[in-house]
């Protein structure tokens, strides 16, 4: 028998994606030139730690807690999770940004 999610609400739902679109309205405003998008390890690391929490839906792959589509929001360099079982994360980025930078120009130098 499949027990039924309770998900917030769908003004919770909105006011949620609402807040989503302000940070990230926000975030490129005030970062121009750094990442939306963190790392395939970080990107990874979150979808493990939200795949054994118990607000997470396995079947939609959502979290009961705040509504959202995990894939989507663990993507996000700028997203927390909202029981802060994982923050926001632009150090990665910028870190893997420069290593990628650093490649190309090393591989440049080689032609």
């Amino acid at each position: 028998m499949s027990e039924k999610k309770e998900y917030p609400s769908l003004l919770e739902q909105g006011k949620n994606l609402a807040k989503f679109t302000l940070n990230l309205v926000k975030y490129i405003h005030e970062n121009q030139g750094k990442g939306l998008i963190v790392s395939d390890e970080i990107f990874n690391k979150r979808l493990d730690i939200c795949k054994t929490c118990d607000k997470y839906d396995k079947v939609q792959q959502r979290c009961i807690e705040c509504g959202c589509f995990l894939n989507e929001k663990a993507k996000m360099s700028f997203e927390k999770c909202p029981l802060e079982k994982w923050e926001e994360d632009f150090e990665n980025w910028e870190h893997n940004l420069e290593n990628i930078s650093k490649e190309i120009s090393e591989s440049k130098d080689l032609t």
